[in-house]
């Protein structure tokens, strides 16, 4: 069986997911927005999922928008803000986003916005003081993660939310990596608007979900009927919405036991591979860090080698870089962060799940520097090309 390491781009389903799955298809269900007793079954199971997702930031549910997943929560969340803003032209952001947050800022820049991308240091922080420092009467909404997928560094949001309020920008944060690994509290972060996403958390790919506080204006991108408070047209996806609900309940009732095992297998990873790896790099910080991710450069060789032959021998990660053209692309985060072309391309993201066991860590300490010894050998590359 592969052992699968890339939890930060899609955890497998929960078996309490695929249970609350099986009962919505056994039940047939009706069309939630519908007044006969099936559609009326329907809707009592989409609100109890609502419910649940609601809890895992501390929100009242019906402050919950379902959503088909974390790129459509960050488009509603930055289109809907602006929209609503109307004469405000001005958002502040970083250069370590997710795409789903970086690719609308361009395509408001290129109508004429103005886009304020905030660099990090060399473990990826954000620091708050230069994002208020940003901050003016122009600002319609500051957007930024909570952890970054890449690195998993965690940033320091909450000194943000007062100085967005005075200036009368909204606080946008993309928590889609954190929800579920480390606690999220809306209240205690003071934000507007908060992206989630279901495949992150062992829920179906195509779900998500934004938070929408109770004042915060957004208008819609989707137009229809009156669904999601009218935030958002359309059916829900219900039977991905109740996976949703029960993969999250899951997560809450599993946080804390599962952030602690997982986060020591994660530092047994990379304690190993240190010793057996000469120059092996983290990037991002030690502490900081969402506990399930490490994100590494390998010496005198190309990630996307790595990559191929670890798959080969049944361990799957990733490069956390975009691939165009045919060719991998350098990750826009370790660039940002100060790391050579050379470098962001020799290196891989690990990232761990709620299905890993120790057994599977053991024999990954051991597959990954074989592997890396192989692949060195195969295609050397000098020590300076990969700093």
């Amino acid at each position: 069986m592969p052992i699968y390491l890339d939890h930060n781009a899609g955890s497998p389903l929960r078996v309490e997911a695929a249970a609350a799955i099986s009962r919505l298809l056994a039940d047939a269900g009706g069309n939630p927005s519908s007044v006969h007793r099936a559609g009326q079954r329907s809707r009592r199971m989409l609100e109890a999922a609502r419910a649940q997702v609601a809890a895992i930031v501390g929100a009242e549910p019906r402050r919950i928008v379902f959503t088909s997943g974390g790129t459509e929560s960050n488009n509603l969340a930055i289109f809907g803000a602006i929209t609503a803003a109307s004469r405000r032209r001005k958002i502040i952001s970083s250069e370590i986003e997710h795409s789903s947050i970086l690719a609308p800022l361009a395509e408001l820049e290129r109508r004429g916005f103005e886009v304020v991308r905030i660099a990090p240091d060399s473990d990826g922080r954000i620091d708050p003081a230069r994002v208020l420092a940003a901050l003016d009467g122009e600002t319609a909404l500051v957007a930024l993660g909570l952890a970054n997928s890449e690195v998993g560094t965690i940033q320091d949001l909450a000194p943000l939310a007062s100085g967005c309020s005075k200036a009368g920008a909204l606080l946008h944060i993309d928590a889609a990596q954190a929800v579920g690994r480390i606690p999220v509290d809306v209240a205690a972060l003071g934000c507007d608007l908060m992206t989630l996403s279901g495949h992150k958390l062992g829920a179906p790919a195509g779900v998500g979900a934004l938070y929408v506080r109770d004042y915060a204006r957004i208008a819609p991108i989707i137009f229809g009927g009156p669904h999601e408070s009218g935030v958002r047209a359309g059916t829900p996806n219900q039977l991905s919405a109740v996976a949703f609900g029960a993969a999250t309940e899951a997560a809450i009732n599993a946080m804390r036991e599962e952030s602690e095992r997982i986060g020591s297998l994660t530092m047994s990873l990379l304690n190993r591979l240190r010793e057996t790896i000469p120059g092996l790099r983290l990037n991002g910080p030690l502490a900081g860090r969402l506990p399930n991710t490490l994100n590494l450069t390998f010496p005198g060789v190309l990630g996307e080698s790595m990559l191929i032959a670890l798959d080969l021998e049944g361990v799957e990660v990733s490069m956390g870089s975009a691939c165009a053209a045919g060719a991998v692309e350098p990750s826009h985060v370790l660039r940002a962060l100060g790391r050579s072309v050379a470098g962001a391309r020799s290196s891989l993201r690990i990232s761990l799940g709620w299905d890993n066991t120790a057994d599977e860590i053991d024999a990954v300490e051991a597959i990954i520097p074989a592997v890396w010894r192989r692949v060195a050998a195969a295609e050397p590359l000098s020590e300076a090309s990969a700093r």
